[in-house]
């Protein structure tokens, strides 16, 4: 059974919470950018779609815009601002990126910790080495992958 809209949208509103450490409601209006058709939706339009305050709405985008999440415009003779999301196309790169650099950064901070236990404590580094090995292997092979997915969306994104 195909999922309503709605239910995408609490779905999808969870996952942003999680991910991106953000308050309910604001994950809710991004997960409604993310979806929309129009071109971009304003104040008035993201009240009504939440049926939340002036105010929590208000808070909500001003947080969702400081984070780079989203995005606004504002159309000629048209005094209201439209609501999008920020980068459309380049947002897969932007996670593909943030995930490689995650485990640069992990992949770094255990060969530092292994490389502790080498020298100051032997006995620590022998028992965990073959455990450490297996996980780093895995790093080192999500890298790989990372980087040939990075690698292909940049050269989909330059043909466009």
């Amino acid at each position: 059974m195909e999922k309503s809209k709605e239910e995408i949208i609490e779905t999808l509103g969870l996952h942003l919470e999680k991910e991106n450490n953000l308050p309910p409601l604001a994950a809710r209006i991004y997960a409604i950018l993310i979806l929309t058709n129009e071109d971009g939706l304003t104040f008035e339009d993201c009240i009504e779609k939440r049926g939340a305050s002036k105010s929590s709405t208000s808070t909500s985008l001003n947080l969702l815009v400081n984070m780079g999440l989203i995005t606004y415009f504002t159309k000629p003779g048209d005094r209201r601002r439209y609501f999008s999301t920020a980068k459309k196309k380049t947002f897969f790169l932007t996670k593909l990126q943030e995930n490689l650099n995650r485990m640069e950064t992990e992949k770094n901070i255990i060969t530092l910790v292994l490389g502790y236990h080498k020298k100051h404590s032997p006995k620590k580094y022998e028992e965990g080495q073959i455990r450490t090995q297996v996980y780093l292997d895995y790093v080192s092979e999500n890298e790989k992958i990372l980087k040939k997915s990075i690698k292909r969306l940049e050269s989909i994104l330059n043909e466009q």
